[in-house]
């Protein structure tokens, strides 16, 4: 894996969790979800959204986990130990969220 690829997908976690996010205060929190259809099928293009998310997260994080051991600096591996932590930290935050957008079909 190389470096481009990586921020790559770094770019699309960032991305897709801005996207999540505006459409998340546009369209749960805000007067426009009252319309029903609309809200609905908002609400299920944000999971799929926060799904893949998720799952680049976590590609993400794998791809932190081997270049971890395939460093040689201490100082290497502490930052990317902290950077693997930070991620899962982010993925329970997502996940959270997902948790949110599900309970507000009900």
């Amino acid at each position: 894996m190389d470096i481009d690829s990586s921020t790559d997908v770094t770019k699309k976690v960032c991305l897709c969790s801005f996207i999540s996010i505006v459409l998340i205060v546009l369209f749960i929190i805000s007067p426009l979800s009252s319309f029903l259809m609309t809200s609905l099928f908002v609400k299920i293009l944000i999971l799929i959204i926060l799904g893949y998310t998720i799952y680049l997260n976590n590609y993400q994080s794998n791809i932190l986990s081997l270049s971890k051991k395939s460093s040689q600096s201490f100082e290497i591996q502490s930052q990317l130990s902290t950077n693997i932590i930070c991620s899962y930290i982010f993925t329970l935050f997502l996940g959270i969220l997902s948790i949110f957008v599900i309970k507000s079909f009900f």
